[in-house]
């Protein structure tokens, strides 16, 4: 099986269980609590002041990297052994 369609085959269970949204709730408190939003929306911020033309595409294109590297370290394990326990329980 390709590994397109065992990513896919995975998110259908996620929804499908509601273990994506309850991940989903938890990434979201996490990254409130630990003040991941206002850090990117201040680089956001930052980022649009300095561009001539501003647009969507390039304003993501710029930031994404950088507010992928400020998620907290200890999110994104606990985060990954959820979905291990998930995936692990679904297999057993």
């Amino acid at each position: 099986m390709a590994d397109a369609q065992i990513r896919e085959k995975v998110n259908q269970k996620l929804i499908e269980s509601g273990e994506y949204e309850r991940l989903s709730q938890y990434l979201r408190q996490k990254l409130i609590e630990n003040g991941w939003y206002e850090q990117v929306t201040e680089l956001a911020s930052d980022t649009l002041r300095a561009q001539e033309n501003p647009n969507f595409e390039k304003l993501v294109d710029l930031v994404e990297p950088e507010a992928l590297a400020l998620v907290p370290e200890f999110v994104k394990v606990e985060l990954l052994s959820m979905i291990k326990r998930f995936l692990e329980g679904i297999v057993d």
